[in-house]
This record gives C-alpha cells, sequence and structure tokens, in this order.
C-alpha cells in the first residue's frame, strides 16, 4: 500500500476536501491540524482543537461485494482500536459500529461515506477517522464524554507517526475485506468490543426506539438486536445507547 499523502494546516472538513478531487488515487489521504466543520455520525460535529489531534480522511475503491461494503466501517473501527492498544491505551472498546471508546468516554469517531453507488462506476469510499491524541481538555459539553491517548497513557504523541501505523492496520483489515476474508473482520470486532453479544441496548433508530440485547453481527455487519418479545432484529443504522445488565437472559431467548 502507497499512501499519497495531502496535508491542510487548516480545512473545513477532510472528508469534504478529499470528495472534491474527483480524480484522486485509491490511498490518497488528506489530514490537517485542523478543521473548522468536522464531521461525525449523525451529522455531529467533531471537536477539532488545532494541532492536538489526528484529522484524516482516505479514498478507497472497493470492487465486487457491494453487499459486504459496510463492513469497511467495522474494518476501519477494528485498525483504530488495535492501533490504541498498541500505543498502550488499555480498555479500548467499540460501540456498534465504529465508536471508539475508553471507559465509555469517546477517544475516537468515524465516518465512512460511500458515492457512485448504484450508475456502474467503481465505488468511492471516503473514511474519515478523528482520534483525540494530545487534547488536555474539552469543552464543557464533552468533559465527561470525551478522553484522548494523552489522558489515558500521559504521554504525548506524534500525529503522523500514529496515522503511519494506523493506516498500515486499515491496510491490512481492508486487505482482507478484499479478499473475502468477512468473518474474520466480524470475528474480530465481536474481539474487540463488548456491545457485540449479551449488551443491554437501546438502539435510537428514525421513527423508533428498541430496547433490547444485543446477539452478535449479521454477514454484512448489521447489529443483532434480541428484544423483549423474543424476536431478533437487524439494525443497519441507528445510535446505540448502553444500558445496566438486565436480569433477564434476552440475548438467549430465556
Amino acid at each position: 500500500m502507497i499512501c499519497h499523502l495531502v496535508h491542510l494546516p487548516v480545512v473545513d472538513s477532510t472528508n469534504t476536501y478529499l470528495r472534491s478531487l474527483v480524480d484522486a488515487q485509491e490511498w490518497t489521504c488528506v489530514t490537517a491540524d485542523q478543521q473548522t466543520a468536522g464531521r461525525g455520525r449523525q451529522q455531529r460535529q467533531w471537536h477539532s482543537e488545532p494541532g492536538v489531534g489526528l484529522y484524516l480522511s482516505v479514498l478507497l475503491r472497493p470492487t465486487g461485494r457491494i453487499g459486504s461494503l459496510p463492513l469497511i466501517s467495522l474494518a476501519a473501527a477494528i485498525a483504530v482500536a488495535e492501533t490504541l492498544t498498541d500505543y498502550g491505551v488499555g480498555g479500548v472498546d467499540i460501540k456498534w459500529p465504529n465508536d471508539i471508546l475508553v471507559r465509555e468516554r469517546k477517544i475516537s469517531g468515524i465516518l465512512v461515506e460511500t458515492t457512485g453507488l448504484g450508475n456502474g462506476d467503481t465505488p468511492r469510499v471516503i473514511v474519515g477517522i478523528g482520534v483525540n491524541l494530545n487534547h488536555r481538555s474539552f469543552p464543557p459539553d464533552l468533559n465527561d464524554r470525551a478522553t484522548s491517548l494523552l489522558a489515558e497513557t500521559g504521554m504525548e504523541t506524534s500525529p503522523p507517526s500514529f496515522r503511519d501505523q494506523l493506516l498500515d492496520r486499515l491496510s491490512h483489515w481492508y486487505g482482507d475485506w478484499r479478499l473475502g476474508a468477512t468473518e474474520k473482520i466480524r470475528n474480530r470486532w465481536l474481539a474487540l468490543s463488548t456491545y457485540g453479544v449479551g449488551r443491554a441496548v437501546t438502539v435510537n433508530l428514525d421513527q423508533e426506539l428498541l430496547a433490547g440485547v444485543t446477539a452478535g453481527l449479521a454477514r454484512n455487519g448489521e447489529l443483532l438486536l434480541r428484544t423483549a418479545d423474543g424476536s431478533l432484529r437487524a439494525i443497519a443504522a441507528g445510535e446505540v445507547c448502553g444500558l445496566r445488565p438486565l436480569t433477564t437472559n434476552l440475548a438467549s431467548g430465556k
């Protein structure tokens, strides 16, 4: 894997900038010291304090296996989680599909955007990743919901070094995806996440609020949820929130 690096001092959003590069090659990687309009999932703003985080977007051009494209999002989460662990962060967790948590506080967010589906072109998949590296503090509304690599380890981190290791892990898991090793990706994600099996959660859908216990992942990466009536729902998109353990074992239908 050879990356084509583009680094900007300031940009509105690395995802937005990369999307504008219509002729960009696969593995074009855009980073910035600061984002003025960084975006996360559910149209949320991503706090992008200047100079202390990794704000990165990388372009992939997958061919075939369109039905398993959502697994690229899970693969990206695995890559971030493994990189953080390699840097000495303990207790790294993944909340479906790709929020990276430590002690239930977010340390990294991932936004995957796909274009070109349905028109015969090779899809363009932009994987946007934000990682809190050297943040010493957060805005008041994020203080109890965010953390950083510095806060967890006491050590500052070079963003370029972290970037290179993260891209190496992403290349590894994307390579597995291209080879069709989707079960390997699902199993690794489940091994890294406390949200995958047996976790009492609520899922906020557009017009519905579901409660149940997680029961693994479907073949395409959807979250399986066992509800109180024993039925199994496959969640393609939604906001997951963890709850305290239930006294009944809904995951097994008992």
